[in-house]
């Protein structure tokens, strides 16, 4: 059926404003998880008795300010094994990423550097100590920020500390240098997710406008669209040109829609990279409201980070 820019506004402003923008409602806050690298041999491995108090001071730390955090081993230990140490980065996204309940949108990645250096002139021994961590949108893979606290004067240690007198007094000097960090990864994240136009996160978010004929629109200027901005592969099956660029149309008008771009077209199919601020279950009902719309019976499915939408074809 064929989709002229005419009939396609109309359609696509009964859409909009009859359930593809929703009413407005408090943005959730990104699920997410703190995990240390250790395959640096030079840093505090995981399960020291150090590197817990910096992980638990972190992840404390996010959860009062609103983030909604996880623990690796509770939400991984069914497919990986909880006392691995010596990982890499790369094995720790995978971790992330392999996480479907709940699904973790950030990981906040550290290490810890933690030794003791004697005074030259004299039996004085300091600690020292070095937190560096960042922030990775685990869908993306994108650099959310990137913090680190070292070169701290620390206080000398006493004399004759043994072993666990160096672990108990490291840890302590540790675990206040890791509230400074996850204070400043969580600054970063606010603003990574605060609205990024017009009015206040906490305002009421308009509904989206339909676009004026034969052009593209996303969220207006002044709305106010919050959250944690994510990039998700759309792929259409098994519709025709027509319906494809009609498809096109109502995904750039979807509310909190950043941008997007074609990865592969065919014949009956096109795949996308689409970046909104919505989330993945926002945007599942939009595309499932926008098939209503086209009249095109199909299905919506979701995993991981891809939506695949198939029109199913019909006598």
């Amino acid at each position: 059926m064929p989709f002229p820019t005419t009939l396609l506004c109309t359609a696509l402003a009964g859409a909009l404003l009859s359930g593809l923008a929703a009413p407005a409602q408090a943005q959730p806050r990104p699920n997410v998880v703190v995990m240390g690298e250790d395959a640096d041999e030079d840093s505090v491995p995981r399960g020291n008795r150090i590197f817990q108090r910096v992980i638990t001071e972190l992840s404390e730390t996010m959860n009062l300010r609103g983030y909604n955090v996880y623990d690796e081993t509770a939400v991984a230990m069914g497919f990986t094994q909880p006392n691995r140490v010596r990982r890499r980065d790369a094995e720790l996204i995978e971790v992330a990423r392999a996480v479907q309940n709940p699904p973790l949108d950030v990981v906040a990645v550290f290490q810890v550097y933690a030794s003791a250096s004697k005074s030259a002139y004299s039996d004085i021994v300091r600690p020292e100590v070095r937190i560096p961590g960042r922030l990775l949108n685990v869908r993306t893979g994108q650099s959310l920020g990137a913090f680190e606290v070292a070169g701290v004067q620390l206080p000398p240690l006493p004399q004759g500390c043994d072993r666990e007198c160096l672990l108990e007094r490291v840890g302590a000097e540790a675990k206040t240098i890791a509230a400074d960090v996850a204070s400043a990864l969580t600054q970063k994240l606010d603003g990574v997710i605060a609205p990024r136009r017009g009015a206040d996160a906490g305002a009421p978010l308009p509904t989206v406008a339909p676009p004026a004929a034969g052009s593209v629109a996303g969220t207006p200027a002044g709305e106010a669209c919050g959250g944690l901005p994510t990039a998700y592969t759309v792929k259409l099956t098994g519709f025709s040109a027509q319906e494809v660029q009609a498809a096109e149309e109502y995904m750039a008008a979807f509310r909190c829609y950043e941008h997007h771009r074609p990865v592969r077209a065919g014949a009956a199919s096109a795949e996308y990279w689409y970046e909104t601020r919505a989330d993945s279950g926002r945007l599942g009902r939009n595309l499932r409201l926008m098939l209503d719309h086209m009249s095109a019976p199909g299905q919506v499915q979701f995993s991981g980070n891809t939506f695949v939408v198939n029109r199913v074809a019909t006598r």
